[in-house]
Formats: structure tokens, C-alpha cells, sequence
């Protein structure tokens, strides 16, 4: 069987040849719209994705492993995924921080904006680029780090030598290394959810210990040679349209586009309905202010029924976040609201419990509030 390696973005297309530099651009720039323009003329991205993986696959192939960049949508996900279906029979699809590495080593993407940290624990991270200092700070000197960056490192790359910790850039093999080094015996099966087959063939890559979408958990947060403290509630990184996000890894993601209030996404508790986070997101107008959005807020509110949203805040903090509090009251749950403000994106984040019971979606409520951010 013939099993080849493609990776894809964020900024280039990798795989056994090389496909076209203006599609490449072209399929990266518009992998969020329909149409993308080859030279001057309009093309269906779906079909630039098409022709991207034949020309890096080399034509077809029996199994094709897809690897990208761990922060990116699962629409983009989708997108480069169905295209991949076209030439081989098999596609298993890994984001990088599930790319098999030493147990010591932790990889940090280095995207236009921001930074994530995948540790040796699974838990995965964001950082904006400006933020040198708190990256650094969690990263323990025991650790090792692979630097996988479509550009130079520079300052970053010092800091953490700075501080003694070992740091490795990134080649264009080291996905193809990390998976072909794997010893055979420690071979598993890539988790159904992951994979997509034209047959129905089960599918085996040499992938190590992989680390599943559900298993990605733990802290990150140590000095010197502490070992990390185990969180009580694994988290996830969840990207979902512009937005970032630390959830709670085991919880189910549910979609809601219709009925009552915006369209959201839920995080629900696998061991109670009623404890869940919710997500929604917005772009703020041009030179809409923080001031102009806790007025609308406020205008919005007074506009719903009575006892429905109270103690309205519009200027508050929580998680070491600035942001805009109210509380929904509903027969049987309560949502505490908090809206915060991230470049030119309007984020919420509803904690949901029983009436009287926030303390039961404290934890988790508090680490997405302070990781949610602007990806893109």
C-alpha cells in the first residue's frame, strides 16, 4: 500500500512533489470564501484544493495523511479534507500538535498573530504574539521545544534559550521523521472520528500515541523544574470562526444556528445537562468602541422581559479579562454572560448551571474567559 505525508498551511503545501506556487497562495488566502482568484481569474477554492493535493499527492495514492496547523477551524479542516478524498482511498487527517514527538518535547505555531503552545502533555494553548512574557512563563527549563514557524523566530527563540530551554526549529521533514521513526510496535489505529475512507478499509499509520481532538488536556504551567500541576478539568483549544477558545475536552460541541438567541456553539457537561459554556461571536463595526458596545448591550437588555437579564455590569473583570457581565435567569438555569473585546471581534461567554449553582462551571468558565481570543 502506498501511504504518502501532505502538510498543509499555514503558509505552504508540502507533500511528496510540489504543487504550484500561485495555487498554493491562492487556495491558503481564500480558504475561508467560494472563489479565489488564479492570475485574473475567478476560481472555485474547492477546485484549487482539488488540484493543490493531486499535484503535491502526485497523483493518486492508497493512503494519504493530512497534516495541519493545530489552531485552524474545523471548516478549513473539512475543506483541505475533502479535497484530499479525491486522490487517495484512505485520509487520516492529525493536527500538528498530534504529530508524534519526544515525551519532553513541546511544539509552539507560530501563526500572524499568535502562538500555540502544545506541551508533552497534550494541552494546547494561545498566545498573542505580543505576549513574550507569558509564553515564556510557561515553559519549564526541563522542557524541550520544536519551533515551527513559517518565518524567522528571532526574539522568541532567545527568550527561551535565555531561560535554558532547548529549542529546535523546524524543518520541512520533521512531520514525516516524527511519524516515520514511530516503532512499528507502537503503531496505533487513527481514531475513527479522524478518518475518512472511499472503501470502508480500516486504516493503520505508523502515527504513535496519538493525541486525539478528546484527549488534548492538562496545564502547562511550571518554573525551573517543578513539575506541572494536573488541572481538574482537561481542556482543548476549540477555534471555531474567528475565535479561540480553552474547553473542557471531554464535554460534547454542539452547534446551535437556529431558534432563539445568536447562533452559538454549546459545550455541554457530559454528567449534567445543565452545566455548559456557550460561544458566540460578532465583528465590531468600524470604530465601534467598548463603550459603544456595552451601550448596546445595554439597550438590548432593557428590551427583553422582566427578570430575564439582570446585574448588568459594563465595566468589570474576571480571569484577569476586561469585561461586560450579566446574568440570564431561566426556570432552570442561570447564564452568566461575560462579553470581552479582542481586536476587531466581539466575544461572549455564557457559564451555565443551575440557579444558585455558578460554583459548578467556575473552573472552567474562568480558563476560557482568560484564553478566548481573536485567531483570524
Amino acid at each position: 500500500m502506498t501511504e504518502i505525508v501532505v502538510e498543509v498551511g499555514p503558509a505552504t503545501v508540502r507533500g511528496p512533489n510540489q504543487a504550484e506556487a500561485e495555487w498554493v497562495s491562492a487556495g491558503l488566502d481564500g480558504i475561508d470564501d467560494v472563489l479565489t482568484l488564479i492570475g485574473d481569474r475567478p476560481v472555485a477554492v474547492s477546485d484549487v484544493w482539488r488540484k493543490i493535493m493531486r499535484d503535491a499527492a502526485g497523483g493518486r495514492a492508497e493512503t494519504l495523511l493530512l497534516v495541519c496547523p493545530t489552531w485552524w477551524s474545523s471548516s478549513r479542516v473539512d475543506r483541505v479534507g475533502e479535497a484530499a478524498r479525491t486522490v487517495a482511498n484512505d485520509v487520516a487527517v492529525l493536527r500538528r500538535a498530534e504529530v508524534p514527538r519526544d515525551a519532553r518535547t513541546a511544539l509552539l505555531e507560530i501563526a500572524q498573530d499568535f502562538v500555540v503552545l502544545s506541551s508533552p502533555a497534550g494541552s494546547v494553548e494561545g498566545f498573542r504574539r505580543g505576549d513574550i512574557d507569558a509564553l515564556v512563563a510557561r515553559i519549564p527549563t526541563s522542557t524541550a521545544v520544536v519551533v515551527d514557524s513559517p518565518e524567522g523566530v528571532g526574539l522568541l527563540a532567545d527568550r527561551l534559550r535565555v531561560n535554558g530551554v532547548d529549542v529546535t526549529v523546524a524543518d520541512p521533514e520533521w512531520v514525516r521523521r516524527g511519524i516515520e521513526e514511530t516503532p512499528a510496535h507502537e503503531a496505533v489505529e487513527v481514531p475513527a472520528a479522524r478518518r475518512s475512507t472511499n472503501r470502508g478499509a480500516r486504516v493503520a499509520l505508523l502515527a504513535g500515541t496519538l493525541l486525539s481532538a478528546a484527549a488534548l488536556s492538562g496545564g502547562f504551567v511550571a518554573r525551573h523544574d517543578e513539575q506541572p500541576p494536573v488541572p481538574d478539568t482537561p481542556m482543548t483549544l476549540l477555534v471555531e470562526g474567528r475565535v479561540g477558545v480553552m474547553v473542557p475536552a471531554r464535554w460534547a460541541i454542539q452547534r446551535v444556528t437556529s431558534g432563539p438567541g445568536s447562533a452559538r456553539v454549546q459545550i455541554v457537561s457530559p454528567d449534567d445537562a445543565n452545566v455548559a459554556v456557550h460561544i458566540t461571536q460578532s465583528s465590531l463595526a468600524p470604530r465601534e468602541t467598548r463603550d459603544d458596545v456595552a451601550e448596546s448591550l445595554r439597550r438590548a437588555l432593557r428590551q427583553e422581559p422582566d427578570g430575564v437579564f439582570t446585574e448588568f455590569k459594563p465595566s468589570d473583570v474576571r480571569a484577569d479579562q476586561r469585561v461586560m457581565t450579566y446574568r440570564e435567569r431561566r426556570a432552570d438555569r442561570h447564564i452568566v454572560w461575560f462579553v470581552l473585546i479582542d481586536e476587531s471581534l466581539r466575544i461572549a461567554i455564557g457559564c451555565q448551571s443551575a440557579p444558585g449553582q455558578d460554583e459548578a462551571v467556575r473552573e472552567v468558565c474562568d480558563r476560557a474567559i482568560r484564553s478566548a481570543h481573536a485567531v483570524f
